[in-house]
């Protein structure tokens, strides 16, 4: 089933600027672990605000669940797609762990009610995934950029959408805690949840995920599953000569 579909789908910020986003069209099966890579300036970063609702784009261009994402209300979205920004600023002197992780429940209960029991289970059994368990007390303002992105991925994963949208997941974290979380987005696979991460390491989005999507200069140069994957076409997008060696492509510099 198709859970996310995006049909001719063009942007710019300004209609006088010239568009960031040119005519894409692909669609998304539900359960599949999708990365989008690309050069800087390439438009990863407008396609994820335009897959998670934070910028809208022309009508009967993004669906989500066979529906125009601008008719979903935002908290009516947030329960289909989890989204975490690269961009996200967070800097609060009162916000503990705890508090911002329970945050992620309160599109699930309406008016004054209270989180459920339901709730903080989600929200305990997240901790244990995300291993920040010893964190729940402290102050966001007090962890470091490591922990910090430990504790917003937990943010993501505790929201419990059917569809989790990242923009650049593993910035601040250690390789060993890179390898632990893309490992983890590929086991959500068995509870049927659809993943889209936007990377800039190109060998990791290429050993964890099922699909790549290339992009440059605003278009689709490649989508497909990875194996499928033009190294030539790879090479001329990235300035690189690649080499394939077991599940990995190592890179090497061409001048």
């Amino acid at each position: 089933m198709k859970v996310i579909e995006v049909k001719n789908l063009s942007f710019s910020y300004e209609p006088s600027f010239e568009p960031l986003i040119k005519d894409l069209t692909f669609s998304v099966e539900k359960g599949t672990f999708l990365s989008i890579i690309g050069p800087n300036g390439s438009g990863k970063t407008t396609l994820f605000r335009l897959l998670t609702g934070l910028i809208k784009p022309p009508r009967n261009s993004v669906y989500i669940w066979r529906k125009d994402i601008n008719e979903y209300q935002r908290k009516e979205l947030v329960k289909y797609v989890s989204a975490l920004s690269s961009a996200e600023l967070i800097y609060n002197e009162v916000l503990k762990v705890q508090d911002y992780l329970e945050l992620a429940r309160y599109p699930y209960i309406s008016g004054l009610e209270s989180l459920k029991s339901f709730d903080y289970s989600v929200i305990e059994n997240t901790k244990k995934i995300t291993q920040i368990e010893a964190l729940s007390n402290k102050y966001l303002w007090e962890l470091s950029q490591g922990e910090l992105a430990r504790v917003r991925i937990a943010r993501v994963f505790a929201q419990d959408s059917k569809i989790i949208i990242m923009d650049e997941p593993t910035a601040h974290l250690d390789i060993d805690h890179k390898l632990w979380f893309l490992g983890t987005l590929r086991r959500l696979k068995s509870n049927e949840k659809t993943v889209i991460t936007i990377v800039h390491d190109v060998n990791l989005a290429y050993r964890f995920s099922d699909e790549l999507l290339v992009l440059e200069d605003g278009k689709i140069v490649f989508f497909g599953e990875k194996e499928k994957l033009d190294l030539k076409l790879m090479e001329k997008v990235f300035n690189v000569k690649i080499r394939k060696v077991n599940h990995d492509l190592l890179f090497e510099e061409t001048f």
